[in-house]
């Protein structure tokens, strides 16, 4: 086992102790040696501790991932994951800018099945998506905000739909 897996495994261990003190320091570790690996944990932990500083250096840990191959470890989180998981990925896929173009369907069922909170930070990922576009993603995502728009009563989640809605037909035009 390389020196690399064995701090990782330990990351990976101490992310799991029950000792904030550990926490605090493997996340600081983190920062410096992690790698996807660490990406279950992280949600793990996030979403099992009450400590407000941990769960923000989390979300500081998750904005600045760099790996731009670190989706396909974000995106099952994002259709299975919690309202609070969901928020988590989206800030992190904006602010780290990673590129979802070849991923709306996906973004849009995120948004579809989640919170105002989720609904917002999809919104400002897809705002600022520059493409070019699949036509076959478009219309996937197209039919899914139509699908929701139909089907939900009026409400704030609904309005930020419809804006979804407007950039998705805005970006079919061009495209």
């Amino acid at each position: 086992m390389s020196t690399q897996q064995r701090v990782i495994n330990q990351l990976k261990e101490d992310l799991s102790s029950s000792n904030d003190s550990v926490i605090t320091k493997a996340l600081t570790k983190t920062r410096a040696k992690g790698n996807e690996q660490l990406i279950d944990p992280l949600i793990e932990l996030y979403t099992k501790t009450e400590n407000q500083k941990i769960k923000e250096e989390i979300k500081n840990i998750f904005s600045e991932l760099k790996n731009k191959d670190i989706l396909d470890f974000l995106l099952p989180h994002l259709s299975e994951g919690s309202n609070e998981v969901k928020e988590l990925i989206l800030f992190s896929i904006w602010s780290s800018g990673i590129d979802m173009t070849d991923h709306i369907p996906e973004l849009i069922e995120a948004s579809c099945s989640g919170n105002y909170m989720v609904i917002l930070e999809a919104l400002t990922v897809l705002e600022n998506l520059e493409g070019p576009f699949n036509e076959d993603d478009l219309f996937q995502a197209n039919t899914l905000l139509q699908q929701y728009l139909y089907e939900s009563e009026d409400s704030k989640e609904k309005e930020l739909i419809k804006s979804m809605y407007d950039i998705v037909l805005e970006f079919g035009e061009k495209y």
